[in-house]
């Protein structure tokens, strides 16, 4: 499984990263900005994803439907998406039509026209997108617990943004934000497939030759390094049949190398089926279809979670539950079973993702724009297994921290008062 990275500047001042796998006959190429929901000031919430959107809507020489039918033509798929600390625009084709698509991805990123009347029609999709997130409880149960949680720090804006920033947003108002973010510096290209080296960087080269090279200038509430967790609470009532009950706790950053012990915690607390949460909440207990524990590990700081949506009648017995196993862990640990099986489960469910170019992409893209490093696949296996047991219980420890609970909750909650005196009960704080 050897790894062969280029990592240079291009001509154009942008970044490329690009893994070579040679028995693939795919490549997907994705072009990272490092712009997103924490790069917005509150006016601005919601136009990076705006922006996102507004790229394939047309191209000095490509309309919106040209784009779709010459990704059709070589038998690619195009799309993108929007985070809180990134936007990433990719293509995925067959080797042979790389240059093609490399063609086609570039036009978008670097030529899109904006056209006002565009715009306007696709203000329209994003508030009905909008509504379909706000109509989706565990949507508005993922954007409460940040909100809260985060409360006070940049990450605490949904992607999506405002209705009324949505609509009030001019063309000039994405020219301006994309002057100032959309820099070669904050740009980096990561391809992964089975692709020619000198013709990669030919193309690249080619196409890319009006890329904005402005000095990028963060703005300082985009770091949140120095923001302080505190507990929270808060709840948003609505006439549905189940509660959408989420859990945060203070974690640290993505460039954090305890990162791997996280990981392996996890998958015994609630990342897998045969976690504990899971394990005793679902299958013991038949209180919830959905019970999970994931980390949310952004560039300056990060968020233990835990979700579970369950009817109203059980939300009080399974946030119980919850927090004892929580505890239970904290207190007594995890198992030398579990850590080694949750250690293999990991490096497994590693290998297989390295049977997609896509997920390749995506992992070598995010990992060098947010912390400058990118890993080889035996460099990452090498590190889960040098894994200690008493690391991953220092990380229980420092992540599972009730005193620092914030909990939050979509549905219908008659009465608060039950859910903070569980909170109280088990040393938390609201």
């Amino acid at each position: 499984m050897s790894t062969v990275f280029i990592n240079e500047k291009l001509k154009s001042g942008v970044t490329l990263i690009a893994e070579k796998l040679p028995n693939f006959h795919s490549v997907t190429v994705g072009v990272w900005v490092g712009a997103g929901s924490i790069t917005e000031t509150p006016e601005e919430n919601g136009i990076s994803h705006l922006i996102e959107h507004m790229l394939f809507k047309g191209t000095k020489k490509r309309s919106a439907k040209q784009i779709a039918v010459d990704v059709d033509n070589i038998g690619g798929q195009i799309n993108a998406f929007t985070s809180k600390e990134c936007t990433c625009y990719y293509i995925k084709v067959i080797d042979e039509k790389l240059d093609a698509g490399l063609e086609i991805l570039t036009d978008l990123f670097c030529n899109a026209t904006l056209d006002p009347v565009e715009l306007e029609k696709e203000k329209g999709v994003v508030l009905e997108e909008i509504a379909m997130s706000n109509d989706n409880p565990e949507d508005a149960a993922m954007d409460l617990i940040s909100s809260t949680f985060f409360d006070g720090c940049s990450l605490s804006k949904t992607i999506i943004g405002p209705p009324e920033n949505i609509r009030r947003f001019s063309r000039d108002d994405l020219v301006s934000y994309m002057q100032r973010y959309y820099t070669a510096s904050n740009i980096v290209i990561a391809v992964a497939g089975n692709f020619d080296e000198r013709e990669l960087k030919e193309s690249l080269n080619r196409y890319l030759t009006d890329v904005n090279k402005n000095d990028l200038k963060l703005p300082a509430f985009s770091n949140c390094g120095g923001f302080r967790t505190h507990s929270g609470f808060r709840v948003n009532k609505r006439e549905i049949e189940q509660v959408h009950l989420c859990m945060g706790m203070p974690c640290f950053d993505i460039r954090d190398q305890k990162r791997f012990a996280l990981n392996i915690l996890n998958n015994v607390v609630g990342g897998s089926m045969s976690s504990r949460l899971f394990q005793k909440i679902r299958e013991e207990m038949g209180m919830a279809y959905s019970v999970f524990t994931y980390p949310a590990l952004y560039r300056d700081t990060g968020m233990y979670g835990v979700y579970a949506g369950t009817m109203a009648g059980n939300a009080e017995k399974v946030t119980e539950m919850i927090l004892r196993e929580l505890m239970l862990v904290k207190k007594d640990g995890i198992t030398k079973e579990e850590f080694l099986q949750s250690k293999e489960q990991l490096k497994g469910s590693m290998i297989l993702s390295l049977e997609s170019t896509s997920s390749k992409m995506s992992a070598i893209g995010k990992a060098l724009l947010l912390t400058g490093k990118v890993y080889s696949d035996e460099e990452v296996l090498q590190m889960i297994e040098e894994v200690k047991y008493d690391e991953v219980m220092d990380v229980a420890g420092y992540c599972i921290d009730l005193s620092n609970l914030t909990l939050t909750g979509v549905g219908n909650i008659p009465d608060e008062e039950p859910l903070k005196n569980i909170i109280a009960e088990s040393g938390g704080r609201i």
